[in-house]
């Protein structure tokens, strides 16, 4: 494995989950008719990068 792999490995830890729980709190928003909060969003990043981040660690590190 070499770096550029290692590179393009964190940005899609660190991207994609952002985009999905940028998604999720918009629909939740609409859903129980809330306003869209940063403080939520952060909440579904941590949880969307956990989700990605802890097999893809786990896949490498064996």
């Amino acid at each position: 494995m070499n770096f550029n792999d290692l590179i393009l490995i964190a940005v899609y830890c660190m991207s994609i989950p952002l985009v999905c729980a940028v998604f999720f709190d918009a629909f939740y928003a609409e859903k129980k008719r809330r306003s869209f909060s940063l403080k939520r969003v952060s909440g579904w990043y941590a949880l969307f990068f956990v989700l990605s981040f802890v097999p893809t660690v786990m896949f490498f590190a064996s």
